[in-house]
């Protein structure tokens, strides 16, 4: 009896910091939200003229945004033709739902995704962008991994008969990086090819990565901190360090009740 008493102490001391890691985490991410919310807004509101209609492209407009001192257009922002974005070492987030595949918890986690970016996050591995570093975790658990794969976050959303509509796609660029920073944090990604997604979050972190988390460490091993809490990385983490600036954004918007695709991008 006393053992099982201590026990039940133990466990209940358990859920409470749980329960206050949690309100932490939540509180955390909603300031984090209206931060990046307004880096989002300031970046739109930068574009200058009308904007270009995609005659190909259905419901795709296109703004550009005159860069800033310090922010770098000799690199791959957007590619037209390929639809690529960004280069090497380039970041790429979404607030899309991860588990919209999932009937019983997508719309539990839905509000999460969206508000903190949980939905997905990648790094650029070549430097024309064609390919990038992500770890995935979904229904088909043998490709829950690190793994190296084409950069086709604007071309799965475009293809004919897909539904992804991500809500917002977001390229983040590390600020003031060498070449040689650039590969460091390539070559620590490739280093973790293979390597399972970590569930956990916070636990096992040497062995399994989830997708900030790679991308967060990867950034690291450069020389780069851009999860300035040091708690589990989120989309939101990244999109609020103050080592990156945005240069892509695409966003979707009902009008009309018809999807709109407005593409922001640094020029």
């Amino acid at each position: 009896m006393k053992i099982l008493k201590k026990t039940i102490k133990i466990l209940n001391r358990l859920l409470l910091i749980i329960l206050i890691c949690f309100f932490i985490f939540l509180i955390n991410g909603a300031f984090e939200h209206f931060v990046v919310q307004g880096r989002i807004e300031d970046f739109k509101a930068r574009a200058v003229g009308e904007p270009v209609k995609d005659d190909k492209i259905i419901n795709t407009y296109y703004y550009r945004v005159p860069a800033r001192e310090g922010e770098d257009t000799s690199r791959n922002i957007f590619d037209f033709d390929t639809r690529i974005i960004g280069a090497k070492a380039d970041i790429i987030t979404s607030n899309r739902n991860p588990l919209r595949d999932y009937q019983i918890l997508r719309e539990l986690v839905a509000p999460f995704a969206k508000y903190l970016y949980l939905g997905h996050t990648s790094i650029n591995s070549t430097e024309d962008g064609s390919y990038l570093i992500e770890t995935i975790g979904n229904s088909v658990w043998e490709n829950n991994k690190v793994q190296e794969n084409r950069n086709d976050w604007i071309t799965s959303e475009e293809a004919y008969g897909k539904d992804y509509s991500s809500p917002v796609i977001i390229g983040l660029r590390v600020k003031n990086t060498t070449s040689k920073q650039r590969d460091k944090m390539v070559e620590y990604a490739r280093s973790k090819i293979d390597y399972p997604y970590n569930f956990s979050f916070l636990f096992n972190r040497a062995n399994a990565f989830y997708c900030t988390d790679i991308v967060s460490r990867a950034i690291e091993a450069g020389g780069v901190n851009v999860n300035y809490d040091f708690l589990a990385t989120t989309g939101t983490d990244i999109l609020t360090s103050e080592n990156v600036y945005i240069f892509f954004i695409r966003e979707v918007v009902i009008e009309n009740g018809v999807e709109r695709y407005n593409i922001y991008y640094l020029d």
